[in-house]
């Protein structure tokens, strides 16, 4: 070692090229831990696979594949045959981490089961997959190319800059991780600060987050431009992989002093208030209350920015003895199999039902459009990722982005609501 400071990216990714040190702007070949994909892109990489000849890759023991877009295959979906050829294939190459539909969102497939570690790298085909930062693993995005990775078992990419955000105070009452990634989006979106870096989180407000909160806040990250992005290990995360982790190996990585960042940002937690983005851009958030009272038509609550379990505790604390407004539609989709159990043992399933709320299959669902269609001129509010015109059916209607509580309130007021209020009833 040269005595340069490097970033966590940059050893992570050292360690998976098996070199000492990478530079930023470097390519360089590295070998994964993981390549994790899913169905709605798997047509196009099996077409790719039989072009080139692949009858066999060479770590079937790497490749983790999710049904978790189109959980269900309706009459006249093309899905249930994509279903079938993907199941088939992971049969056929021996791949034994095949989750089928129900088992919910790769992003926590990936923690829940052990496979996002400290250290460790995972390819994917999307950039949201970044949320397994909050365990220390790093997720490289990188499209089509996850097949060259499961062909060779490597592939060549440029080492990221990195940006770093420290988090200081502490989240106020009623306010949640979503409302931080949207106030964080609101800043940065548009001036390209994050663009293309790791950013690595820092700060004792970190601290006062839980591993579903650090999850959500790297969900979104993307949307800033971002590559990709890292949480410190702290005890509770390390408490929370050994409990997972099987045996399988990690390593805590840290940062060096002095690494050049291309941004470095401060966020004071206590200063963010409920927030909701406005439609059609992914940087329009506002405090809840510029947009409080425009009514809704559907409301959701899910994806992998909102599916947790403290999203589906904090709907439930706000749905328990109330009932959603009789012109609204509620959608409730647990972000896994694992969170759709536990919210049955605390009883929170009966909680949504008796107040008129729908619960779907674990699975992104609502949040793509899969389900609950919108028509002309409808106003949904949701947990979502995205919000440009036509995302969720009709071109006409519009979709507001926040979080599970502003969602809950806003469901049962039949508009647009700040949970607080509500929540200092002491109902919820």
């Amino acid at each position: 070692m040269d005595g340069t400071p490097r970033s966590v990216a940059q050893k992570i990714i050292a360690r998976a090229a098996g070199m000492a040190s990478v530079e930023v702007g470097d390519y360089v070949t590295v070998a994964p831990d993981y390549v994790a994909c899913q169905e709605l892109f798997w047509p196009g990489h099996k077409r790719n696979l039989e072009r080139i000849g692949v009858d066999r890759i060479p770590r079937p023991d790497k490749a983790i594949m999710v049904i978790d877009h189109s959980t269900s295959a309706a009459m006249g979906s093309p899905h249930h045959e994509t279903h079938r050829t993907l199941r088939d294939w992971c049969a056929s190459q021996g791949i034994e981490t095949f989750f089928g539909p129900g088992n919910g969102l790769r992003h926590l497939v990936l923690t829940e089961r052990g496979f996002a570690r400290p250290g460790t790298l995972i390819f994917s085909d999307e950039g949201n997959i970044a949320s397994i930062g909050a365990l220390g693993a790093l997720n490289l995005p990188i499209s089509t190319e996850v097949i060259v990775a499961l062909i060779q078992d490597g592939t060549w990419i440029a080492v990221p800059p990195s940006a770093r955000i420290t988090l200081t105070g502490r989240m106020g009452f009623g306010v949640g991780a979503r409302d931080v990634i949207q106030t964080i989006l609101r800043d940065q979106t548009t001036n390209s600060a994050l663009l293309q870096a790791c950013v690595e989180f820092a700060g004792a407000g970190v601290a006062t987050l839980s591993i579903d909160e650090r999850e959500t806040i790297l969900a979104s990250l993307f949307h800033s431009g971002a590559y990709t992005g890292v949480m410190p290990v702290d005890d509770a995360v390390i408490a929370y992989v050994e409990a997972r982790a099987q045996g399988r190996p990690w390593q805590v990585v840290e940062a060096d002093p002095g690494v050049p960042y291309i941004a470095d940002l401060t966020y004071d937690l206590s200063a963010i208030a409920p927030m909701v983005t406005l439609p059609p851009d992914l940087h329009a958030a506002v405090p809840v209350g510029d947009v409080a009272g425009q009514r809704i038509d559907q409301a959701t609550i899910g994806s992998c920015s909102g599916g947790r379990m403290e999203d589906m505790r904090l709907a439930a604390g706000l749905l328990r003895g109330r009932r959603v407004a009789p012109h609204v539609t509620l959608y409730i989709t647990p972000g896994s199999r694992n969170v759709y159990a536990a919210a049955a043992r605390e009883g929170l399933l009966e909680v949504f039902a008796e107040a008129g709320a729908t619960v779907l299959a674990p699975g992104c669902t609502t949040c793509w459009g899969y389900q609950g269609v919108l028509n002309d001129n409808e106003v949904l509010i949701s947990t979502q990722q995205f919000n440009y015109a036509g995302r969720n059916g009709a071109r006409s209607a519009r979709v507001h982005l926040a979080g599970a509580a502003v969602v809950a309130a806003s469901a049962i007021e039949g508009r647009i609501a700040d949970p607080r209020p509500m929540m200092a009833e002491g109902v919820a």
